[in-house]
């Protein structure tokens, strides 16, 4: 049995060795409660899925190291400026929410590559996500869009995959889409749900 001292002793050398760099937090760790998050520099990946959530919990925006977030099959109806803050976030998925638009703030989020914005009553996309450079998975899967920004062509060579399914697309929505973006693969549905 190891003494109260020798216990001590070896919590006071790990929290010397975490403190000066030695021990690094741990990137692959998920959190899936605010609760259970003690340091938040430590946060790299939160998954708050199916929590009830109405609007994004304020402390999230100063998760500075987080990189990927899950807010989807909550209630949340608007996403903040403050979303901003987020500089290292990769994979923004905010599916099966009540969102209706975005803030111009999201494009600013210069390393995002993957955003899922599927089952959300989003109608219009902001002229500025166009350069957001990084962005290379663009999931609209079941939204309202049925037009995107022109800006969309700086997007063309970066862009890999740009999901549309069940949007309520004409053939001349995807072709003008298909103009606008010749290189990234597109999922939609071809006839079985467009407009004429």
């Amino acid at each position: 049995m190891f003494s109260k001292t020798y216990i001590l002793s070896l919590w006071l050398l790990v929290g010397l060795l975490f403190f000066c760099g030695i021990i690094q937090a741990q990137p692959d760790k998920v959190y899936k409660s605010l609760s259970d998050i003690r340091n938040v520099e430590d946060v790299y990946i939160l998954k708050l899925k199916r929590q009830r959530l109405t609007q994004i919990p304020k402390q999230i925006f100063s998760y500075s190291n987080l990189r990927f977030l899950d807010l989807g099959q909550n209630r949340i109806d608007s996403i903040p400026p403050d979303i901003v803050r987020l500089q290292s976030l990769e994979v923004l998925r905010l599916g099966r929410n009540n969102i209706d638009s975005l803030p111009i703030e999201i494009a600013q989020l210069s390393h995002l590559e993957e955003l899922d914005l599927s089952r959300n009553p989003i109608e219009f996309l902001p002229e500025e996500m166009g350069y957001m450079l990084s962005l290379k998975r663009l999931i609209l899967w079941s939204t309202f869009v049925f037009r995107l920004p022109d800006s969309f062509a700086e997007l063309d060579g970066r862009l890999e995959l740009l999901d549309l399914r069940s949007c309520q697309l004409s053939l001349n929505d995807q072709r003008t889409i298909r103009q606008l973006l010749p290189t990234p693969r597109i999922q939609w549905d071809q006839a079985c749900n467009c407009k004429y």
